[in-house]
């Protein structure tokens, strides 16, 4: 009875995992005539130049030639500061996020970049919360795996063949954002392996041997990306 509710949910949400998602009509592009029509009547304007000095217009064109090139200079340099990211005002704002605007589960919505950016007490608290979600589908998976071992053993190979994909599913969905954080992506590719290594003894048995040859190139690319991974990970606390 248990596996079945185990199958029943997990092919649930293998075909049905967007289906409950809400996806808004996406407002039309404005027509370039209408682009044309709202920038018709636009006159540009003169810079403003905010400093701490505050001058205003008549006050800087009554300043001398050399000080106004170098307001203007400054302004020009701070502009393209800010616009850049290199200022010290937009790094704060870069590093500055909270777990509160990032919906949950955590694991499939936080990224490595923003992550880093979090305090370390909201660090804290989504690590504790992804492990606990990790170790959730590790154990489901693992359940899903013993189930299609069991029906190997009894030579039903159509549904434990179903059982091996199914895992695999999971897996990839952990791994689809390649943005995302680490450990939701090893524990996606853990849960991959696992469902490849399951089907390449049941292709070895039943003798399907270009689904066979699939699954083992599957795998080969999986162990590449477990170094990209690595790379990407060492890389990134060199830079820290």
């Amino acid at each position: 009875m248990a596996s079945c509710v185990i199958l029943a949910l997990g092919f649930l949400l293998f075909f049905n995992d967007s289906a409950g998602e809400d996806n808004p009509t996406p407002e039309p592009a404005p027509s370039p005539v209408e682009v044309v029509q709202e920038t018709d009547h636009y006159e540009p304007s003169e810079p403003e130049i905010d400093d701490d000095s505050s001058v205003t217009q008549d006050e800087f064109d009554k300043l001398p030639q050399e000080q106004q090139d170098e307001m203007l200079e400054a302004f020009v340099l701070d502009f393209w500061e800010k616009e850049l990211g290199l200022s010290d005002e937009t790094g704060q704002q870069e590093e500055d996020l909270s777990l509160e605007i990032f919906d949950r589960p955590f694991m499939y919505t936080l990224t490595e970049d923003e992550f880093a950016r979090l305090s370390k007490e909201d660090q804290e608290k989504a690590i504790a919360e992804i492990t606990e979600n990790c170790r959730e589908v590790r154990s489901y998976v693992l359940s899903v795996i013993d189930e299609a071992k069991s029906l190997m053993a009894e030579n039903d190979y159509k549904n434990a063949e179903a059982y091996y994909v199914h895992s695999l599913q999971v897996g990839r969905e952990l791994n689809a954002d390649k943005e995302g954080l680490y450990i939701t992506r090893l524990v996606g590719i853990a849960c991959e392996k696992a469902g490849l290594n399951g089907l390449v003894k049941l292709y070895e048995k039943t003798g399907q041997d270009s689904n066979l040859q699939m699954a083992r190139e599957q795998l080969v690319r999986i162990d590449e990306e477990v170094e990209d991974i690595r790379r990407e990970a060492k890389e990134s606390e060199a830079r820290s």
